[in-house]
């Protein structure tokens, strides 16, 4: 029994990496995409919330901040990466943070950063920009999608500034083209039976190349009495 549940493990192992891998090839992370949410949720409080558009000439305009309902942030599994998914982990974080939401940022302020952030993509870039307090002080994550890069690309970024530096968070790029769903769960849920069933027929092959461990006697050894 142990032999079959050491055997159990070692497969779940092998798919679970297997999974990872193919995951990072297509996506660019092994298991559930980067985020910057726990940044947002060890702060002490928010400062600003700021939604914007930026313009490939530089020009940033900012958004009106829709009210903000909780329940909106449940749908999503912790393994999508599309934007909507990536922005709803990051107002779940928000909102669990003391600090008025509707305060935003002039865009003045904040273009230079938004540009470090967005600016390598041609084309209407949008996102949000979170200003909160932390332990160490003040810290900006710039969140930004971009337009269509390419025939059906698309680019989705996460930004860190805080003491003068800044940190890229996540930075996915992706295609519109129907396989979104193939994520490390889906990966694993089809190569577990398929590694079991592989070890399977590697079993029975085995015997019937080999055929059963022969008796000790037939063998030639030396019998214990």
């Amino acid at each position: 029994m142990l032999n079959k549940a050491f055997v159990v493990l070692v497969l779940v192992f092998i798919s679970g990496l297997e999974a990872s891998v193919f995951c990072y090839s297509l996506w660019g992370y092994f298991i559930t995409p980067p985020s910057g949410a726990s940044v947002l949720a060890s702060s002490r409080r928010l400062e600003a919330l700021t939604l914007f558009t930026s313009a490939p000439d530089g020009n940033v305009e900012t958004r009106p901040t829709p009210p903000i309902v909780p329940s909106e942030f449940i749908g999503c599994p912790l393994f999508n990466f599309e934007p909507k998914c990536m922005n709803d982990r990051l107002m779940a974080a928000v909102i669990t943070l003391p600090g008025d939401v509707s305060r935003t940022e002039s865009a003045e302020v904040l273009r230079p950063q938004i540009e470090r952030a967005c600016g390598k993509w041609a084309g209407l870039r949008r996102g949000e920009v979170i200003t909160v307090q932390g332990d160490s002080g003040l810290l900006r994550l710039i969140a930004c999608t971009s337009g269509e890069l390419s025939n059906d690309l698309f680019a989705y970024r996460e930004v860190l500034f805080a003491h003068g530096r800044e940190q890229e968070v996540a930075s996915i790029e992706y295609e519109v083209s129907g396989f979104e769903f193939l994520t490390m769960p889906f990966f694993f849920m089809h190569l577990l039976p398929f590694n079991i069933g592989l070890y399977v027929i590697g079993r029975v092959a085995g015997r019937q190349w080999y055929g059963p461990p022969l008796p000790a006697a037939e063998a030639g050894l030396p019998t214990v009495t």
